[in-house]
């Protein structure tokens, strides 16, 4: 097996293209116009001609400007391709601005409240610190940020915190992902309620634009791109070639329709982005409930923020996708804490799945865990003992383990939660007849 090279993370502003130096080892390139993502392209050692570069780079950003420019009905006097070929980086700069500028966020009609923000940390010291100061630094400071200290071993969570007297600390001693984002959710007091990680670095304009993403009243939820910080290791490599929580580049809302159009096939609603950066209205988190807290680490695994948005779209709300939307994720140094990430999250998938049909009773969630899944992974086996095992084989045994596990988890907890519903149903029993006695009584006493 050959040995690992590092990539290197370049981002390259389109006005820039032709001054851009690309370095001899491998990277991954994002390409920018002004605040606006508009790609990315994984380059190899030896991928150095600035002419294959440069088509990489069309093909790669070409369907987002297209997507762009018809959204916004403009029209060009040359086709897009023309522009992208022939012009240089400023004067391509020039015309992306009237192609662009239409798409940019709209910040004078944002929502006008504030903004809680939630961090869910435990043991985590120094990313947290890293995190606290990158949202403390934004240019919108209409927001209050609330860390919720899950389950910790030492203090040294809230020594932290205690650093930034304007940071509300809360203590969660239930070890659990959802039991931290739900004390989170009780403690906030702004109608949007935004989530991040602690291995997150926001950038300066990220609470404003959460603002300007809920503008739009039908809007319930809301999550952006997420960018890795570094690929210096291999398990990093691994988890963004793979699993990584980029969702594109072209804004999408996933409403209604979007969920009649999937649900008898399976709504993917892990494609709607990911927890490291989400944000909701609080109404519709009281409305179709909190957090599951079966679901996510220290439970299940995850999923807890994918099964949200299934609620949210299930009950005939919105959830909008913008790439503008942005943060930098530190993903998993180690094989180890690779291997544990992807178990959690195909143990949480197939718990979610099982609580999905359980809410709504959609057949295809179960067909996903007993016909879809084993297919996938039969036809993934084979592929690996006739070709040999690929680059994203390296976890199959541990995405296999984490689905048999997220089976295992919910058999059990059902069993359980049946015989808590029970005790609770004549406990209520009891109550209600009680109430009903003491309402009968208090009408024979006034009549």
């Amino acid at each position: 097996m050959s040995q690992y090279r590092p990539y290197s993370i370049l981002h390259i502003q389109i006005a820039d293209i032709q001054h851009q130096q690309l370095p001899a080892e491998n990277c991954l390139c994002y390409f920018w116009w002004r605040t606006i993502p508009l790609g990315h392209i994984w380059l190899a050692t030896g991928q150095r001609s600035a002419e294959v570069f440069r088509q990489q780079m069309i093909n790669c950003i070409y369907p987002v400007l297209k997507e762009y420019i018809s959204k916004n009905e403009i029209a060009l006097t040359k086709p897009l391709t023309w522009y992208l070929k022939k012009l240089s980086g400023l004067a391509l700069d020039k015309q992306l601005e009237m192609f662009l500028t239409p798409s940019l966020l709209d910040e004078n009609s944002r929502h006008e409240g504030p903004v809680s923000v939630v961090i869910c940390t435990r043991n985590r010291p120094e990313p947290l610190e890293r995190c606290i100061r990158s949202i403390m630094e934004c240019t919108d400071q209409h927001f209050e940020l609330i860390v919720v200290d899950n389950a910790p071993s030492d203090q040294r969570t809230k020594e932290v915190v205690a650093r930034f007297p304007n940071v509300k600390y809360v203590l969660e001693p239930s070890k659990g992902l959802d039991f931290a984002r739900n004390a989170g959710l009780r403690n906030a007091t702004s109608a949007i309620i935004a989530y991040t990680d602690d291995d997150v670095i926001v950038e300066k304009e990220w609470i404003s634009k959460l603002r300007a993403c809920f503008s739009d009243p039908l809007t319930m939820a809301v999550t952006g791109l997420v960018i890795p910080t570094s690929l210096q290791y291999k398990s990093q490599y691994l988890f963004e070639r793979y699993w990584g929580f980029n969702k594109g580049y072209r804004p999408r809302i996933f409403d209604e329709q979007y969920f009649r159009d999937h649900v008898n096939h399976g709504v993917p609603v892990w494609d709607i982005g990911a927890g490291a950066n989400m944000a909701f209205r609080k109404e519709v988190l009281e409305i179709a409930g909190f957090f599951d807290e079966r679901l996510d680490v220290g439970a299940a695994g995850c999923s807890g923020d994918s099964e949200m948005w299934y609620r949210i779209l299930a009950e005939g709300w919105s959830c909008f996708y913008c790439p503008q939307l942005f943060v930098y994720h530190e993903h998993r140094e180690t094989r180890k804490a690779l291997k544990n990430q992807i178990f959690n999250y195909m143990r949480g998938q197939v718990a979610s799945l099982f609580v999905q049909h359980e809410t709504y009773g959609h057949t295809a969630n179960i067909r996903r865990i007993y016909r879809q899944l084993p297919k996938y992974y039969l036809k993934r086996f084979i592929r690996a003992f006739t070709r040999g095992p690929q680059e994203n084989d390296a976890t199959l045994l541990t995405e296999l383990k984490g689905c048999i596990s997220g089976w295992n988890f919910y058999r059990k907890t059902n069993k359980e939660s049946k015989r808590a519903d029970k005790a609770a149903l004549n406990s209520a029993d009891r109550i209600y007849t009680n109430n009903v006695y003491k309402s009968i009584q208090l009408s024979n006493t006034i009549n």
